[in-house]
């Protein structure tokens, strides 16, 4: 799932936090050239989700494991890879104000100065 940690810019040395990964029920993606969040609901992805969901071999995360059990059982749609998903949701979120696409790889980026020069620091939490 998702995590947040310190991160000081070593172009500029401004202090902030990254967050990466997501959550039970969205996923978190970062502009390729600005590093702004973006949150894309899984209800939002509709039929791609559910496909993501049925190629698992097991629930996509403990909160949602019903549901996911259950789409794996019973949704008749064919699967889909998760390198095949994430091309698709990349796809449906529209371009960063900036310009940049927003991405799952897209490295964390000071927001001041939007340098992918960070340094992690000491002050981390896990989202499970």
């Amino acid at each position: 799932m998702g995590e947040e940690w310190s991160a000081t810019c070593a172009n500029c040395g401004y202090f902030f936090f990254v967050r990466e990964g997501g959550g039970f029920f969205f996923h978190l993606l970062h502009c390729d050239k600005c590093g702004k969040e973006k949150t894309v609901s899984f209800d939002k992805l509709g039929e791609v989700h559910l496909r993501y969901l049925k190629g698992l071999k097991g629930p996509y995360c403990v909160a949602s494991s019903n549901h996911d059990k259950e789409v794996q059982k019973t949704f008749q749609g064919d699967p889909i890879s998760e390198e095949e998903y994430f091309k698709v949701v990349e796809s449906l979120v529209r371009k960063c104000r900036c310009g940049g696409h927003y991405t799952f790889s897209s490295p964390p980026r000071c927001p001041k100065c939007h340098s992918p020069d960070v340094i992690k620091g000491d002050m981390h939490v896990n989202y499970d």
